[in-house]
């Protein structure tokens, strides 16, 4: 069942505020209109009263009449994803159109997410329909699908990744734009399970620390292997942490050109392709 979005729009304007979405010369008309709607405060009443060509004192005012009626002001990550939501709300009830939403939750909410993995799906679809205009309606489903799905989440996820590399922490965890590398340790998850993934990191690391000088998986069934355990690790990660986390698993080639082969592999499936 969809958790439906109710907030009062002088709360929303909170919500604008602290992300930067909303100037302050816009203060006095939305305290009429919530004046209008039944609300009130003291600082309420001065802001409404204020010239918009004067809003030097507006925002504090603002905030001030937030407070007084109530309305509790979060930290900009938390009302990005808030602005997130209400505009899936807005999506899923027809009130924008969904490549507009999905615009909407690109621009103002995705880059200001701490975990934005779950609003990764509107950026990758709102891109899908700059590049292909010619026909939106699957597009457009999908991004009332993903709408939905976002309403389901009260909070985002922490999105991990699972990916062997040299040098490298075989977990992460986004935030924002970048990757935090994560010691397995440090998850929620059986010494067991952590023994485990760092085997399987330690081996990609015996495999491929000098490759293409030396090294290399010895054929693409190896390198299949590999694969097939990281799947297996990265299902039992999300087993363990369970809906609050979303693991992702990046996997190696498994196929030529990307296949990282041993130097006598590589001669031998060239002299193959040459023949063929």
């Amino acid at each position: 069942m969809l958790k439906v979005i109710e907030a009062d729009p002088l709360e929303v304007a909170g919500w604008r505020m602290v992300t930067g979405e909303l100037r302050a010369e816009h203060l006095p008309e939305l305290a009429t209109d919530a004046l209008v709607r039944g609300l009130d405060s003291p600082s309420l009443r001065i802001l409404a009263g204020q010239n918009p060509a004067d809003v030097r004192d507006s925002a504090d005012l603002f905030m001030h009449a937030l407070d007084e009626l109530g309305f509790t002001v979060p930290a900009p990550d938390e009302a990005a994803w808030s602005l997130a939501r209400t505009t899936a709300q807005q999506i899923v009830d027809g009130v924008i159109s969904p490549a507009a939403g999905a615009n909407e939750i690109w621009r103002s909410a995705f880059h200001r997410v701490e975990d934005s993995g779950d609003l990764r799906i509107f950026v990758g679809l709102a891109s899908t329909l700059d590049d292909h205009p010619e026909d939106p309606a699957v597009i457009e489903l999908e991004i009332v699908a993903a709408a939905k799905e976002l309403l389901q989440r009260s909070r985002p996820r922490r999105w991990l990744k699972l990916m062997a590399q040299v040098g490298r922490s075989p977990l992460s965890r986004t935030a924002g734009e970048n990757r935090i590398e994560l010691d397995p340790a440090d998850l929620p998850i059986r010494p067991e399970l952590v023994a485990e993934i760092e085997a399987w990191a330690a081996e990609h690391l015996e495999v491929l620390r000098e490759w293409p000088r030396i090294g290399g998986f010895e054929s693409e069934e190896q390198a299949e292997v590999f694969v097939q355990q990281g799947e297996r690790l990265a299902a039992q990660v999300q087993a363990a942490v369970g809906a609050d986390y979303h693991v992702e698993y990046m996997p190696e080639a498994v196929r030529p050109p990307g296949v990282k082969l041993s130097s006598s592999h590589r001669v031998g499936t060239g002299n193959r392709e040459a023949r063929r």
